[in-house]
């Protein structure tokens, strides 16, 4: 298989629920996909599994030609993974947890240093990287996990909600970073709710509704150094009208009190 991530009749069930059913996707080295969906459609479970956290029921993940198991290391090096359902150890700094990712991946200590102090620079992390994860706000605990997901260079990201929590400049510089990674060639899956930033990022989109997958829309984000290609409510109602379509609109309900 030549994809960075090939996804093959994926399922998954807890109990009499299924998660996943038959989930099929590619995406190509150089690419950026993303998923959208409601709450519970299956984003993370899809992104974990293709981690190698959680074991399938069905199906299989390949990640670069090789085949994605649990509990082996083999991708390790080659993979990385953010999401904010899978947290830290709060009793460590995020210098500590930082390093001890880059030394786990077979980094030097010296190149670890020089990494962390790059990624620390690039999310705003320097002030708070000696305090413990437990004082971390939600959007620095993002941050950290984005800093963990890049410090070895991964050929792959795996990055569930990536912009939850964080300001807009840091919005700005992840897409940047982004960008550049798969203009290097790399693979990048992603899961979000904001429908204009997938727009502006992704080349393929699924939506995924009740574990299955929907559709698959084929995009032309913007690039490195290209114009943007129209406003952020434009991008965010195109995807809206099409979630819409395959979920149904949400019911407004009034509160009457209000």
């Amino acid at each position: 298989m030549n994809e960075g991530v090939a996804v093959v009749d994926l399922s998954k069930t807890y109990g009499k629920t299924s998660a996943l059913s038959r989930l099929n996707l590619a995406a190509a080295p150089g690419s950026i996909y993303g998923l959208i969906g409601p709450n519970g459609a299956g984003k993370t479970t899809t992104l974990a599994i293709m981690a190698g956290l959680i074991q399938p029921t069905a199906g299989a993940v390949w990640i670069l030609g090789r085949r994605v198991a649990v509990g082996s290391g083999r991708l390790a090096n080659q993979v990385g993974f953010c999401s904010p359902q899978f947290p830290y150890f709060d009793y460590l700094t995020g210098s500590e947890i930082l390093t001890a990712c880059g030394l786990m991946h077979g980094i030097s200590s010296r190149e670890v240093k020089g990494r962390m102090r790059d990624l620390l620079g690039l999310l705003d992390l320097e002030s708070c990287a000696g305090q413990f994860v437990h004082q971390y706000s939600q959007g620095m605990r993002l941050k950290l996990g984005l800093a963990c997901a890049f410090i070895h260079a991964p050929g792959v990201l795996l990055l569930d909600e990536p912009f939850i929590g964080l300001d807009p400049a840091s919005v700005y510089r992840l897409m940047g970073v982004l960008r550049r990674m798969a203009s290097r060639g790399r693979t990048i899956v992603l899961s979000s709710h904001d429908m204009a930033l997938v727009e502006r990022l992704c080349d393929k989109v699924g939506v995924l509704h009740k574990g299955t997958l929907q559709r698959v829309i084929e995009l032309a984000p913007e690039r490195e150094g290209a114009p943007a290609s129209g406003s952020g409510a434009d991008a965010s109602s195109r995807l809206e009208s099409l979630l819409w379509e395959i979920v149904g609109k949400p019911e407004v309900k009034e509160l009457t009190w209000i």
